[in-house]
């Protein structure tokens, strides 16, 4: 996989462009590179905790560098490769800047097929999904708002501890996803796990029960 640090010195000004998108030192659209992921759009690499205030401060320098607006003198080459590249970019965006989105993609990138392969869930887990979502429609039928805020206070605990299962630093480990649901008993933060030690399975099942709490929340009406 292509980090940073393996991009060819930008052509316009001879720095470290960082991004596959643009040159983040002087703005100069670039060719991506083959092979490049989300993380190399954003800048980041993939072996280091996620950084959400990098990663936001990345997107809009290189939402700026590839705006139409700043972009007045270059030819209609480079004007519809940034065109492309801020699809690209925000598409990035949008991934990694969710934790569940941004989990399900490192997980993708690592064991592809892992959330096809195990999208079974056991019946004891969908019939109690199933028994909160029918509470929540009949609720939400008669308008019960305490109703409602305790169901969507028992999802959003359901949620949570998926996701402390997938990383137990929420929203900040994404590059660790796969130690068990228990917390191992070396902080993650303090270690580095690699592909072959992630229990795939293990991680793609949460990841299918985190999206059915996510819906629940939607469904009451709320952000996850």
């Amino acid at each position: 996989m292509v980090e940073p640090a393996d991009l060819p010195s930008c052509p316009a000004c001879h720095a470290p462009p960082v991004s596959s998108l643009a040159c983040l030192a002087c703005g100069h659209v670039l060719d991506e590179q083959p092979g490049a992921d989300h993380f190399l759009r954003l800048g980041l690499p993939k072996d280091e905790l996620f950084d959400p205030a990098r990663a936001e401060a990345n997107y809009l320098r290189l939402s700026r560098a590839l705006h139409p607006d700043f972009m007045a003198d270059a030819g209609d080459d480079a004007l519809f490769r940034a065109v492309s590249h801020s699809a690209l970019l925000n598409e990035a965006w949008g991934v990694l800047n969710d934790e569940q989105l941004r989990a399900e993609y490192v997980l993708e990138l690592h064991h592809p097929g892992a959330l096809e392969q195990h999208k079974r869930l056991s019946p004891e887990f969908l019939m109690e999904a199933m028994e909160l979502s029918e509470e929540l429609e009949e609720a939400r039928d008669e308008g019960c708002a305490d109703t409602i805020r305790r169901i969507s206070a028992a999802a959003r605990g359901a949620l949570h501890e998926r996701m402390n299962g997938v990383a137990s630093v929420c929203g900040a480990t994404i590059d660790r996803i796969a130690h068990e649901a228990d917390p191992p008993e070396v902080p993650v933060r303090d270690r580095r796990l690699h592909p072959h030690e992630w229990n795939s399975a293990r991680v793609a099942t949460l990841l299918h029960q985190a999206r059915i709490y996510r819906r629940i929340l939607r469904d009451a009406g709320e952000k996850h």
